[in-house]
C-alpha cells in the first residue's frame, strides 16, 4: 500500500499570484518536495548530527514539524526534483508563509539565521505516528512498573535502544557521562531481576 503524502495547500493561490508559477505547478512542486523530505532525516539532522545546520523550530504532532534549514539543504531538495529558479523561489516562499502561519498561530517566534529558510515537513501517516507513540508509552509504563526511575528509563532508551553513545547523550543532557552509564547499569540490573 502506497502512503499518500499530505501537503497543506493553504496560501498556494496567494503565493502563485505573487510569482510566475501557476497554482497547479506550485501544488505539483509541493507534492514532489513532500515526496523527497522525510521527517526522520530532518529530525536526525536537527537532534543527532552536531555538524548539521538544520534546526527544529516548531513541532505540532500529529501534523507538522517546522525546520530552519540552510540554503544548501534547499539546493539538495531542488536538485532532486529538478526545478528552475522561479519555481524554487515560489516553493520557498510558500514554505516561509506556511511556517510563519504555524508559528504565529501558536504564539511562537523564531529568528532565522542568515542563508536559512523554513521547511515544513508534515507527518506522513498520522495513524502510524499515534500508534508508535502509544506503543512507546506502554513500553515506558512497563519500565516504570519494573522500578526504573525516569532518568534510568530515559538514559536506557537513548543509549541501549536508540544507540546513542553515553558520552554524546550525556552532553545533550548536560550531565557527566558516568551519570548516564550508572543509570543504564541500574536499569539493566532492575530489568534482569
Amino acid at each position: 500500500m502506497v502512503q499518500e503524502r499530505r501537503v497543506h495547500r493553504g496560501r498556494v493561490r496567494q503565493v502563485a499570484a505573487e510569482t510566475t508559477v501557476s497554482t497547479s505547478r506550485l501544488t505539483e512542486l509541493l507534492e514532489r518536495i513532500a515526496d523527497v523530505t522525510v521527517i526522520d532525516d530532518y529530525l536526525k539532522k536537527a537532534w543527532r548530527d552536531s555538524s548539521s545546520a538544520v534546526q527544529l523550530v516548531f513541532q505540532n504532532p500529529p501534523n507538522d514539524f517546522v525546520f530552519a534549514i540552510p540554503d544548501s539543504e534547499w539546493s539538495t531538495i531542488f536538485e532532486s526534483i529538478d526545478v528552475d529558479e522561479d519555481e524554487a523561489a515560489a516553493a520557498k516562499q510558500w514554505y516561509s508563509t506556511r511556517a510563519h502561519g504555524l508559528l504565529t498561530s501558536n504564539g511562537r517566534s523564531h529568528e532565522l539565521k542568515e542563508d536559512h529558510s523554513y521547511l515544513v515537513v508534515p507527518i506522513q501517516d498520522i495513524k502510524v505516528w499515534r500508534r508508535s507513540r502509544l506503543v512507546l508509552s506502554w513500553w515506558f509504563q512497563e519500565l516504570a512498573e519494573d522500578g526504573l526511575t525516569p532518568p534510568e528509563m530515559l538514559d536506557f532508551w537513548m543509549t541501549e535502544e536508540l544507540g546513542n553513545a553515553p558520552k554524546e547523550w550525556a552532553s545533550q543532557r548536560d550531565v557527566h557521562p558516568e551519570a548516564v552509564r550508572k543509570n543504564v547499569r541500574q536499569a539493566r540490573e532492575k530489568l534482569v531481576e
